[in-house]
């Protein structure tokens, strides 16, 4: 290489070094002053949050920005000098702190870390310079922290949904320029994705995609038979069942929907009460009866590893009582209602099939006390029906109805069992060995032929466990807000008490009418809690020993 050559390659290495260094100077420094001409966006961030941007084009956020950045260039003044976070925080982490992120017109942006004070930095945290004045510092930290608000994320104007019925879907929070709607039928197990965007599965059916402005998007649909394209372009299919609506946009959310049918069904009310069962309808009015058997009466219960205990309900009282056709349509598999549903239950399973869909139960279909019971508090939306309970042995489902009607409540009047219709003494044994109920005495209900027990001696004295949990203030308006309004119990009841004894769970609520220890009906508790059941009548003796 000629000399010349050498000395124009160390000319033009100087000069790139030197417009190399200006640029990382230039990178680094703080802009000196901020004007809203000068941004795009302002971005709030901690680690376990989504909080709502701001945009200049929005007017309310345009005077959020505006006083923020009169504040920043305020604090141009007392900037200390250039540190490194890491050396001054050592054993603070970023991306768990409050942090103000300024993007501006030109591509660069201007972050503000909110900790012990404020930071300001461009490129990173290594090069940081810190607000010195406290005032400013306090008052740009304040400022800035009064516009951390969550975003809502997607939302969507009802989980339950009629056929027929108008859907709105809105975000708050979609980081790109388009947001993708599609449905999903829920099943199991999920089928692995191997779809093009946006479908993130194959029976994924999209709805719509609408556009994007500052992070927002809202989109009304009308929920039809036939709507919206799958992956091979044919028409999608929507029907009653359990749904998943899908939102992607710059990130994907699944929110699961239920469907319901649209017709709304005849009001109805049917209350169970020791025994006894009483039917309401607007046509009818009221009409009383009884089951033809004990064992086919509602409990609340289930299996300790499915979570709460859930209402469950016979075949023959869901076919009797709640107007409900059951078939079945082979072996250890049942049909309720008409084929339009298509809704089916196996022996054993926790889902049910819905026109295609999987329904979450959260218990199974299996035999209990020698009858076959069926979790119904989710079913029963299918045909219209909610679930309340208004103490011991009394439970309510309304159909169409949002309390119980008028032509009922006598028939739900308090009663009590009082020491004068305790019947004779009855012995309870246990494989047949005595259970020694503590010191109340298990005794015969002669006015409903029925033995009696001391609930939390008894359950001890077999070896289960009892949970007593109070109704507090606030109780009843949450239990309803979480169970379409309804609360699952009714206004007498002041307490309830969870059972577990092996792998089942049997649910209790108490009204103030009980008083003293709680006695239950040792038919219903054998049931709940899986013993079989036998009476010696000339011995005064009931038997219990596990089902098999």
């Amino acid at each position: 290489m000629s000399a010349r050559s050498k000395r124009w390659l160390f000319v033009t290495a100087v000069i790139i070094f030197a417009l190399s260094a200006a640029a990382v100077a230039q990178a680094a420094d703080l802009p000196p002053k901020l004007a809203v001409s000068d941004l795009e966006r302002v971005d709030f961030y901690r680690s376990d949050t989504i909080y709502r941007p701001l945009f200049p084009e929005v007017k309310e956020d345009r005077e959020k920005i505006e006083r923020l950045l009169a504040l920043y260039n305020r604090a141009q003044a007392s900037l200390g000098p250039e540190i490194s976070f890491y050396e001054e925080f050592g054993d603070a982490m970023p991306m768990f702190l409050n942090r103000v992120s300024f993007s501006l017109t030109g591509g660069r942006s201007v972050t503000m870390v909110l900790y012990q004070g404020v930071s300001l930095y461009t490129e990173n945290l290594t090069q940081s310079r810190r607000v010195t004045d406290p005032e400013v510092s306090k008052q740009l930290e304040e400022v800035a922290l009064s516009y951390f608000v969550p975003a809502k994320g997607v939302e969507v104007s009802a989980r339950e949904l009629h056929m027929g019925q108008q859907v709105t879907v809105s975000s708050d929070a979609a980081r790109s320029k388009e947001a993708h709607i599609l449905l999903l039928p829920s099943y199991w197990p999920v089928t692995i994705p191997s779809a093009p965007f946006p479908y993130p599965v194959p029976e994924a059916i999209l709805l719509a995609t609408v556009p994007v402005e500052h992070d927002r998007f809202r989109y009304t649909f009308t929920l039809a038979e036939e709507m919206g394209r799958k992956l091979d372009g044919s028409p999608g299919r929507i029907g009653p069942g359990a749904w998943q609506l899908v939102v992607e946009s710059g990130g994907e959310t699944m929110l699961p929907v239920t469907i319901l049918p649209a017709e709304a069904p005849e009001p109805r009310a049917v209350v169970y009460r020791q025994g006894q069962v009483f039917t309401w309808t607007t046509g009818e009015g009221l009409r009383k009866g009884s089951l033809s058997d004990p064992a086919d009466q509602p409990l609340l219960t289930g299996e300790t590893k499915w979570g709460s205990p859930v209402t469950h309900v016979s075949l023959d009282f869901l076919r009797d009582w709640l107007g409900v056709p059951v078939a079945e349509v082979e072996p250890g598999r049942y049909r309720l209602g008409g084929p339009e549903l298509n809704l089916t239950i196996a022996a054993s399973d926790d889902k049910a099939l819905v026109n295609g869909t999987m329904l979450s139960l959260g218990g199974t279909l299996r035999e209990t006390g020698g009858v076959v019971r069926l979790p119904w508090t989710d079913l029963g939306r299918f045909f219209g029906y909610r679930v309340q309970w208004l103490g011991p042995e009394t439970v309510v489902f309304l159909r169409g109805l949002d309390k119980v009607p008028p032509d009922l409540r006598p028939a739900l009047a308090p009663g009590r069992v009082t020491a004068t219709r305790r019947g004779r003494a009855v012995t309870v044994t246990l494989d047949g060995k005595k259970v020694v109920p503590g010191k109340q005495q298990a005794y015969l209900d002669p006015g409903c032929g029925r033995v009696m027990v001391p609930l939390r001696a008894t359950v001890a004295a077999l070896g289960g466990r009892v949970d007593w949990f109070p109704v507090l203030p606030g109780y009843r308006e949450s239990d309803a807000g979480a169970n379409d309004g309804l609360a699952p119990y009714g206004e007498d009841v002041n307490a309830w008490v969870d059972v577990t004894a092996g792998r089942n769970a049997w649910r209790v609520y108490l009204t103030p009418a009980e008083g003293g220890p709680a006695m239950v009906p040792l038919r219903e508790l054998a049931m709940a809690l899986g013993f079989d059941l036998s009476w010696d009548g000339p011995g005064a003796a009931a038997h219990l020993r596990p089902e098999k």
